[in-house]
């Protein structure tokens, strides 16, 4: 007596339709991992970027109580490294002022290496964004093995207080340059950084 076959047991594999569905699905699931880790990657460079300059900023503080003296932080613009791009606020140093020239300008003794953002990161050149783009902006900088490059600083005094400008927060806004450029408005995935002009506590955003 033949054994009853079971319908399913007809079926011996996908068939071409079948399989050509799941192959489109599988491009599909690709093209969209490769479109979204780049843009994962690029956001967490953003958040380590602002974390490290708020704490360098900390430091800053730290450095100004410990030493008793003024300390002057620095914000270099300059050039990506390793990409094309444009000129932006992409560096910063702060040192100890121990001393003024003739011409009344800072004598700084930096207490340590250049920290450059990640390329594709810079401070936003919106003022309304950037608090340092009120500040005066200085041509003869030494960013590393770069000279005469344009800056903008402030002041931090041992108590804590800045010569940023009073009365309201100071914001320095960290965004990342796209192929089509620095963006002009605030894009959705961006840091800020707050600080306090009166004490420099900072938090990050």
């Amino acid at each position: 007596m033949r054994r009853p076959v079971h319908p399913s047991a007809s079926r011996a594999g996908f068939t071409l339709v079948e399989m050509l569905v799941v192959v489109a699905l599988l491009s599909m699931l690709v093209t969209m991992a490769a479109m979204s880790v780049p843009a994962a990657l690029g956001s967490q460079r953003l958040s380590g970027a602002a974390r490290q300059l708020s704490a360098d900023l900390n430091q800053a503080s730290l450095l100004a109580r410990k030493e008793d003296k003024l300390v002057e932080l620095r914000f270099f613009e300059l050039l990506p490294t390793s990409r094309q791009g444009t000129l932006g606020y992409r560096a910063y140093q702060f040192g100890l002022v121990t001393g003024w020239s003739t011409d009344g300008k800072p004598q700084v003794t930096f207490s340590g290496e250049l920290q450059r953002l990640p390329d594709d990161v810079l401070l936003m050149p919106d003022a309304k964004y950037n608090t340092l783009k009120s500040q005066t902006v200085h041509s003869d900088g030494t960013a590393g093995a770069e000279l005469n490059v344009s800056y903008v600083s402030y002041f931090l005094h041992v108590n804590g207080s800045t010569t940023l400008p009073a009365g309201q927060p100071a914001v320095l806004t960290l965004v990342r340059e796209t192929p089509k450029g620095v963006p002009s408005d605030l894009p959705a995935d961006f840091r800020s950084i707050v600080i306090d002009p009166e004490t420099h506590q900072t938090r990050v955003y």
